[in-house]
């Protein structure tokens, strides 16, 4: 009987589209004007992305496919979301010329990684160029930054860190990949903890 559908899901890939789901809730609560909630969540997004390879390598699982959909929701997650959050907070006009920049090396590394996958360096897993997921500490750094200095100053700061981050994207060099879930668990829900409070906090976002 021929399939019904285009591809039968696995159980990585359904971890792969809660995280997108849950990045898509972020994006409507940046769009809400709630933006440390949307920081919030896509940490917990972070989360869901860092756990799809670890399930589908515990169960046999990988293939093609699920490297494919995780690098679409990688670019909804990583580039497309925290852009429109730097837009969302001020950092427009030729400054988005920085955003634009990192959102197109950013797919040259993402295109990069489906098709060779993670290096091995000195023993042990690593990435080849910058990966993408440090978009968000840069956007986290960036946003509580911005409480503390002024907007011209937190603007060349960015654009600094942004320039820096696109080049080393597309860096031929090996770049540290987390093995332990400790701590990968631990920087998340870091992040899904901070970000929450200081949304239910009522600070200015």
């Amino acid at each position: 009987m021929k399939p019904l559908f285009l591809v039968r899901l696995s159980l990585p890939d359904y971890v792969t589209l809660t995280g997108a789901g849950i990045t898509l809730c972020a994006l409507y609560a940046a769009l809400s004007g709630h933006a440390w909630l949307s920081m919030s969540l896509l940490f917990l997004a972070m989360l869901a992305d860092a756990l799809d390879g670890k399930v589908a390598r515990y169960f046999g699982r990988e293939r093609a496919f699920g490297r494919y959909l995780d690098g679409f929701c990688d670019m909804l997650l990583y580039l497309i979301a925290p852009a429109l959050l730097f837009y969302l907070s001020g950092y427009r006009g030729g400054w988005s010329l920085f955003s634009m920049l990192m959102i197109v090396c950013g797919s040259i590394r993402l295109s990069r990684f489906n098709e060779s996958g993670n290096i091995t360096h000195n023993r042990a897993l690593a990435y080849r160029g910058m990966p993408v997921f440090w978009s968000l500490f840069i956007l986290g750094g960036w946003k509580v930054l911005n409480l503390l200095v002024s907007d011209v100053i937190s603007a060349l700061l960015l654009s600094l860190a942004l320039a820096l981050f696109s080049f080393a994207m597309i860096l031929d060099r090996p770049f540290f990949k987390f093995s332990s879930l400790n701590a990968i668990v631990g920087l998340c829900f870091g992040g899904v903890a901070l970000f929450g409070l200081l949304h239910l906090g009522g600070v200015d976002g």
